[in-house]
């Protein structure tokens, strides 16, 4: 179990050290920007900003999109959780971290669930 974990370790590290050579040379990475502004940009894509709902509103929006983040973490955690069980090779103690692992990030997941359910049902009430 440890050559392969240190196998993939290496692997891993041998693929980010490799990332600065696929840049070629002379290239900027970041370029230069000469469209229409900020203001322009955001006013034809609609953008209106926070100032047109209440603040109860805008909170329950912030709630709600750090609630679904959160969510796309817990599932990482149980990719994150497979990749352990199938790194374990029929390790026991790995086997029972790994099912601990996907427990509570299932568990996790119906909390964020419950929380994203009260998070509308106050948007809605206060609209």
């Amino acid at each position: 179990m440890s050559t392969r974990l240190w196998l993939c370790a290496a692997l891993l590290g041998c693929s980010i050290a490799a990332i600065p050579m696929a840049i070629p040379e002379g290239h900027a990475l970041a370029q230069v920007y000469n469209g229409p502004g900020l203001q322009q940009g955001a006013d034809s894509l609609g953008v209106n900003g926070i100032q047109g709902g209440s603040l109860r509103t805008t909170i329950a929006n912030i709630v709600n999109k750090i609630l679904t983040y959160v969510a796309l973490v817990a599932v990482i955690m149980i990719i994150i959780a497979g990749l352990y069980l199938i790194l374990s090779l029929g390790n026991d103690s790995a086997k029972d971290t790994a099912k601990k692992i996907v427990l509570y990030t299932v568990i996790g997941l119906i909390i964020i669930l419950i929380a994203k359910v009260l998070v509308m049902f106050f948007i809605h009430l206060a609209s």
